[in-house]
């Protein structure tokens, strides 16, 4: 009786207090994403969701346990001491990660990182274990009103997503943070206000001061950025955030600088990038006319023999190949730079500086991804230019993406082609190591196109590497790769290394001038570059190097993957845990994200051995044991866990290409994928019997996954055209029957077996959020893999044995109880 009456007190405030508290929780786990990515390496984003999830886990299984909390504590008052919790954890965890010595690349020369690590992870779990605690205990106490309570829960997740578009520009990452935990106070307000008067006025007061921190948080609440990052130790001029990015923008005066004009310089992520440009003042043709020295214009290259271009610019950043471009006489430029932030305060807040470069009339400039301008351009270019554009942050949706990159994969190679005039040329810069994959795209493409004279279209160079340990030498930060449409002449190879002031290897000894890497007039060979042209079969080559040499494609967009998996042994992780102090070159050409991706899958193996299995089997009462079935029901929820977020991480890398902006893969795929499963969450509470609902929306389900494996790639391209509110639209259509299948199997599920096995609802809970951090982290290995082709086949894999588990047992029974 006590069990029903709890059931019949789940009221509006409890809907409203689970909404709220779902969304602090993700907008949390979202902010979080992107301060990692400031603080750590953008591959550390990766911390933050597999740390949440296991502090969901966690409070599943101390609930499991705690039969005191799960059956007799007050709802509401416990709820709203949760939330409370929650927020209060969430500001004051983030202020304890900013004095937390954590280094990573310091794990085996540093004995505190020791002790450092698992206190960055325990401290980031907390908040999560908070409201994991809450929502795990309202949808066991509201088990009759699962699928509503589990609908609000998303529709929350899905709110959250969109407030990241608004809070993270606003706030920053440290008030977006803060932010959260004011969101949190509130749902403990709403849970708190009906019975316990006194702790809703103490949670308003808490959630007033926490709004006014989140204000002045960024200044409160500084982050503490790695060691490993290089950046200035004067403040900045400025600095914004994104959903995707932190900007700060730097000002070398004149003497350091180096020359007779100071330098702003715009740091990624407190350093992870740069880009930057002299002061063109009073205006950009009194500069160029002042200086006419082609050497200072790295992209010159690109213009050699044409008579005033029509460029194309992928990644512009500050602005130094659009100032190559007039300088050379470009009579039409198209400028695309992914970040907002930069291409407004080049050309509005601080235009002056940069002397108008980007207005003059020669110039079109386009905030958007690169690839996806270009594939749905008409036009033709003389050159298409990409200088350096590595994006090491990640730019879809935080950690769920670890920097895909569309702009280098084999079908944007040959975007590109599609793209040049007969004689265009593409010129893009990478670090050295990375040419020998490009050279490997473009001899797949090239032969493709039945082109018989590879060697003919290619050259490549390397600029000098600079100072660098003799005990450890490194490759050049920056190579040079051209790609010509038609082949390169000698009179223009030979123009090429007089601009680059290229000398013979003999005259070179130290490095100090550009050397060649690749030239068609010495296509014979033993070098790498050489073997990729001339091999006749290119996989035996990809075999017998350690390297990733086998080019990136649309299915799996990861150029920055350095490592092969099969490559990667104990000595890499030595290698790699003892960077400290070494800066971002170091870390350039190691696998950093492999590298991460492998212990934090180890982490969370061991975590949920740990944490799950062991208190299953040593502290389960005996009811729990002598449960019918009991092992269906968990492999059921950890099927689930493991397919359902397999499924959202290839279904958001799917759509990153065809949406072009960051902002629409939260504000759309994420939010309108959590959303429409919180449609399908609350649709199926109509839907009877339980079983009968499984045994057809599984299988519906799975069919609409192998249509999206087969039909979505070619339907994405296709409508690439359409103009972005028709891309949303399509979008949005897509996603909706999919996102409102998936909703229906967990809280289906969820609600039979409180029918069937009560005393197992926490532990569903518990088990399915462990399954869903492992999966988060195996779908990212999976996918730089095999692709997000092969991650959807295994996500539909999941559910088949779902539906295995859960679907011969017990119709009868559950028909009956529903009648």
């Amino acid at each position: 009786m006590e069990k029903q009456h709890e059931v019949a007190a789940i009221g509006h405030h409890h809907y409203a207090g689970i909404f709220l508290l779902a969304l602090a929780t993700l907008l949390l786990e979202l902010a979080l994403t992107r301060v990692l990515s400031v603080t750590l390496w953008y591959h550390f984003g990766f911390l933050i969701i597999s740390t949440a999830l296991l502090g969901f886990g966690a409070a599943g299984v101390v609930l499991a346990l705690w039969r005191g909390l799960r059956e007799k504590a007050p709802l509401d008052s416990t709820l709203a001491l949760l939330a409370l919790a929650f927020g209060l954890l969430t500001i004051a965890c983030f202020w304890l990660l900013q004095r937390i010595p954590f280094d990573p690349f310091s794990l085996l020369v540093e004995r505190r990182q020791l002790l450092s690590m698992p206190l960055y992870y325990l401290t980031l779990a907390f908040p999560f274990f908070c409201s994991g605690l809450g929502l795990a205990l309202l949808l066991t106490r509201g088990a009759s009103q699962v699928h509503r309570l589990y609908a609000f829960d998303l529709f929350g997740a899905g709110a959250g997503c969109m407030l990241l578009v608004v809070a993270m520009p606003a706030l920053g990452g440290s008030g977006t943070v803060v932010a959260a935990g004011a969101l949190g106070m509130l749902a403990a307000v709403l849970f708190a206000v009906k019975r316990v008067r006194l702790l809703a006025g103490l949670s308003i007061v808490c959630c007033l001061a926490a709004c006014t921190l989140a204000l002045i948080a960024d200044r409160a609440l500084p982050l503490a950025v790695t060691r490993n990052k290089m950046r200035p130790l004067t403040p900045p001029l400025y600095t914004a955030w994104n959903t995707f990015s932190r900007i700060d923008l730097y000002e070398r005066p004149p003497g350091l600088a180096g020359g007779l004009r100071s330098v702003r310089l715009f740091f990624f992520d407190a350093g992870t990038a740069v880009t930057g440009m002299v002061d063109l003042r009073p205006n950009v043709r009194d500069y160029l006319s002042q200086h006419r020295i082609d050497a200072d214009y790295p992209s010159g290259v690109a213009y050699l023999g044409k008579e005033h271009p029509k460029i194309l610019i992928i990644g512009s950043g500050a602005g130094s190949q659009v100032l190559d471009a007039l300088h050379f006489g470009a009579r039409e430029i198209t400028a695309v730079e992914i970040n907002p932030i930069i291409n407004e305060v080049v050309s509005h807040t601080m235009r002056d500086y940069w002397g108008d470069l980007f207005n003059q009339p020669e110039v079109h400039l386009v905030t958007e991804e690169g690839r996806s301008y270009v594939r749905r351009s008409h036009e033709q270019y003389d050159a298409i230019i990409a200088v350096h554009t590595i994006s090491n942050a990640a730019i879809a949706a935080g950690a769920l993406s670890l920097a895909e990159n569309y702009a280098l994969t084999r079908e944007a190679l040959a975007d590109y082609l599609d793209h040049l005039t007969p004689d265009g040329i593409l010129f893009l810069t990478r670090p050295e190591a990375q040419i020998p994959r490009l050279f490997a795209t473009a001899r797949e493409v090239l032969a493709a196109r039945g082109v018989a004279d590879i060697a003919a279209h290619l050259y490549a160079y390397r600029d000098p590497p600079g100072p660098q340990p003799a005990d450890a030498p490194r490759l050049s930060f920056s190579a040079g790769f051209l790609l010509k449409k038609s082949p390169f002449t000698t009179s223009e190879i030979h123009q090429i290394e007089a601009l680059l002031g290229i000398v013979p290897a003999a005259q070179n000894p130290f490095d100090r001038a550009p050397a060649t890497l690749y030239s068609p007039l010495e296509p014979q060979g033993e070098s790498i570059y050489q073997t990729l042209v001339n091999a006749p079969d290119l996989r035996t080559v990809y075999r017998a190097y350690a390297t990733q040499l086998a080019p990136a494609t649309d299915d799996r967009p990861f150029f920055n993957q350095h490592t092969r998996w099969s490559s990667i042994d104990r000595s890499t992780f030595r290698d790699l845990f003892t960077q400290a102090n070494q800066g971002r070159l170091a870390l350039e050409d190691r696998p950093v994200a492999e590298v991460a991706l492998l212990v934090l899958l180890a982490q969370t193996g061991l975590i949920t051995a740990l944490f799950l299995l062991l208190p299953l089997a040593l502290f389960a009462r005996a009811e729990i044991r002598q449960t019918p079935s009991r092992g269906r029901y968990l492999l059921y929820f950890a099927a689930l866990g493991l397919g359902f977020i397999l499924v959202e991480i290839a279904l958001l890398g799917r759509f990153t290409l065809f949406l072009g902006q960051p902002v629409y893969t939260y504000a759309v795929v994420l939010a309108g994928l959590l959303i429409f499963t919180g449609i399908g969450a609350y649709g199926a509470a109509r839907l009877q019997p339980p079983r009968w609902v499984l045994r057809w929306s599984i299988p519906l389900l799975i069919l609409f996954l192998m249509a999206a494996i087969y039909l979505l790639p070619s339907l994405l391209t296709a409508a690439l055209g359409l103009p972005i509110w028709g891309r949303v639209a399509l979008a949005l259509a897509l996603l909706a029957p999919l996102g409102i299948l998936l909703g229906i199997p967990f809280p289906t599920g969820l609600h039979m077996v409180a029918q069937e096995a009560g005393v197992l609802v926490a532990w569903s809970w518990g088990i399915n959020g462990f399954f869903t951090v492992i999966g988060t982290v195996s779908a990212q290995i999976l996918t730089m893999t095999l692709g997000f082709n092969a991650v959807l086949w295994i996500g539909a894999c999941c559910y088949l044995v779902a539906l295995a588990a859960m679907g011969t047992r017990g119709g009868a029974q559950i028909h009956a109880a529903s009648g």
